[in-house]
């Protein structure tokens, strides 16, 4: 599936600059935990279709790999490559991918395709306390969280990620997520 819509990831990158899930950086709370390389540097996260154009320059706190995404969990329609991207080190806050600008929070699509927000059901290589102690999260980060969601899903190769993702998602919980944001909310 080709990218039929450019999103404008540095529009997006401006409206997530300020927001985290705390009043302050939340890697102060765990050390950092998700930027830092695991034993077997496997750690990292994938870019949205495009976004790879912020990234494809010399820099020294990351690496990225190109995927086969019928390797991956993704759509069968989706084409190569897909990228990902992984921390040498902790990055320039102003620099982070928009997954990890996101977290711990992700998009579920319900089945009617209504957008709902929910924590990351995820199995990590690490324990994240914002997710296992419940650490309750901004409502600004909710909130500007959930309006770049609604912008991404306008390009229709995200959309199908996310409806991917909500179906094995469901599956796999037996079940909808915990709601963190609807548009009721």
């Amino acid at each position: 599936m080709k990218n039929s819509m450019i999103t404008d990831y540095r529009f997006l990158y401006r409206l997530t600059n300020h927001i985290t899930p705390q009043k302050e950086d939340c890697g102060l709370v765990c050390g950092k935990i998700c930027c830092k390389p695991d034993k077997d540097n496997s750690l990292g996260v994938y870019l949205f279709p495009g976004e790879e154009i912020l990234f494809l320059k010399t820099t020294q706190w990351y690496t990225i790999e190109t995927h086969n995404p019928k390797e991956y969990d993704f759509p069968e329609e989706w084409t190569n490559p897909v990228y990902f991207i992984k921390c040498k080190e902790p990055c320039p806050r102003e620099e982070r991918p928009l997954a990890c600008r996101f977290f711990p929070l992700t998009a579920h699509l319900l089945r009617d395709g209504e957008l709902i927000i929910i924590n990351e059901p995820a199995e990590l290589p690490y324990k994240c306390p914002l997710i296992e102690e419940k650490i309750p999260l901004e409502e600004e980060f909710i909130d500007i969280i959930a309006k770049v969601w609604q912008i991404l899903l306008v390009n229709p190769v995200i959309k199908r990620l996310i409806e991917f993702d909500s179906i094995n998602r469901e599956k796999s919980l037996a079940g909808l997520p915990e709601i963190v944001w609807n548009r009721y909310s």
